[in-house]
């Protein structure tokens, strides 16, 4: 009884070291994003500022835009900057919607930190495990070194199960808001073909604008709540044990090409199916991933039965 206390002393403090060194790097890792989302919104505006001056010099009088405007050009470039104009909107507004949320999730973080003494649990831990070592001196010398390893391995399956929890739960948060996404579009797609100011693009001739507006904003959900899977993704990726390693070179790569171009689906060369697809796309990259997740879930389980097992056949002898 006194070493199944031990252990589940021991079992605890690793999960809150191993709590404290996730927040640790999860901060790192939002700071890169928040970095990126900020490189977007200065690039994505540079780039439309260059477009408003090219357009700005399209409307005032020149032979050359005469002759365009004879030709048609004239329309036709007009057209084509403001589709790309509209689109570098979007991706700014996207970009400042990551922003704000990043910064909510790295505020969290920052506080999650703050509740946690890694000093005071690592002397605890060094306590304890010269209380467990004692233990095994005196009760079990001859088995003592294989008990540790059991021991440590059991303590690192179970910490990988409480990261495969996490990360099976944000999947089926993603899972959610996509399917949100999904019919929103799908609403969307219902209104009428996508029309742009000079035919084909953004603006749809009959949808309104809050229709549009309710589309990007559940658009913008699935894209945080994918981020937020991958970070969780990124924790299990981490954690592995001698016997039980975790394959995921597959698992975090969906998320990272999601949204990137999602709002050129609504171009004057692709229209709202597209970005329709693509949703169904992400959608069994999701499922597919949580998936392995339940089956790696299910043979950590297998495992620490068979540690277990041996750790009680190893204290009947």
């Amino acid at each position: 009884m006194e070493w199944q206390q031990l252990q589940k002393d021991q079992e605890m403090i690793h999960a809150q070291l191993r709590k404290a060194s996730r927040l640790s790097e999860q901060k790192l890792l939002i700071e890169g994003q928040i970095d990126h989302a900020q490189r977007d919104i200065n690039n994505h505006s540079t780039a439309l500022n260059h477009i408003r001056s090219r357009l700005d010099k399209l409307e005032g009088f020149s032979f050359m835009n005469m002759i365009r405007t004879w030709t048609g050009q004239q329309d036709e470039l007009r057209a084509e900057k403001i589709d790309k104009a509209a689109i570098l909107e979007l991706k700014i507004k996207e970009a400042h919607n990551m922003l704000q949320d990043l910064t909510e999730d790295l505020g969290q973080v920052h506080t999650k930190l703050a509740q946690i003494n890694e000093q005071q649990l690592q002397e605890n831990l060094s306590q304890l495990n010269a209380k467990k070592k004692g233990y095994l001196q005196l009760h079990a010398p001859e088995k003592a070194q294989r008990l540790a390893q059991l021991a440590n391995e059991e303590m690192l399956t179970k910490l990988l199960l409480i990261e495969i929890k996490e990360a099976e739960e944000a999947g089926d948060f993603a899972l959610t808001k996509l399917g949100q996404a999904a019919a929103s579009l799908h609403s969307a797609n219902g209104y009428s073909t996508w029309d742009t100011f000079f035919g084909g693009g953004l603006i749809a001739t009959h949808l309104k604008h809050d229709a549009l507006d309710k589309t990007e904003s559940y658009l913008h959900n699935a894209q945080i709540a994918l981020q937020r899977f991958q970070n969780e993704l990124l924790d299990v990726q981490d954690m592995a044990t001698k016997s039980l390693h975790i394959e995921t070179d597959g698992f975090v790569k969906f998320a990272d090409y999601f949204f990137d171009d999602i709002f050129s689906a609504w171009s004057v060369h692709s229209k709202i199916s597209t970005a329709r697809e693509q949703v169904s796309r992400v959608q069994d990259d999701v499922h597919n991933t949580i998936w392995r997740l339940q089956d790696k879930h299910t043979k950590a389980i297998d495992y620490l039965e068979t540690l277990q097992q041996e750790k009680d056949a190893i204290l009947q002898l």
